[in-house]
């Protein structure tokens, strides 16, 4: 059975390649416009991870966790924030609200994106490429 990954992600481009990229490393996938969007489709979804960009409209990233986090069901839900706001306060916020991870979008590398969701989910072969080469400063 696929793993399914909800993507919360309003740059329609990089949800577009997020969303191939996992399909071809055989994950189910659906992709969510912005954070309000992304909360209505957890409980009909069930994802096993989620991909969530910070700043988007309507909700951003972080508000968007906390909804996710208040959730019985979702506390331990595995998410990655990919973003490109380089603003230590945004990420700390993130981290503080039940970011898994926090990863620079301007430095995107797949392989490390893919491995990480593998060792998150305990799923695969993972690569040699290490996604904490990746990764911007959190806590957790």
């Amino acid at each position: 059975m696929k793993k399914k990954v909800l993507i919360v992600e309003d740059d329609s481009v990089m949800g577009f390649v997020v969303q191939r990229l996992l399909e071809k490393h055989d994950y189910e996938t659906e992709l969510a416009g912005d954070g309000a969007k992304g909360l209505e489709r957890m409980g009909a979804f069930r994802p096993d991870a989620v991909i969530l960009d910070l700043m988007m409209p309507k909700m951003n990233g972080t508000e968007f966790l906390k909804g996710v986090r208040s959730q019985e069901a979702f506390k331990d839900l595995p998410i990655i924030v990919l973003t490109n706001a380089a603003v230590p306060m945004l990420i700390e916020r993130a981290s503080a609200a039940g970011a898994t991870k926090v990863l620079d979008k301007s430095k995107f590398n797949p392989v490390a994106v893919i491995e990480l969701l593998r060792a998150l989910l305990h799923t695969g072969p993972t690569t040699s490429v290490s996604p904490m080469s990746q990764a911007l400063p959190w806590k957790g």
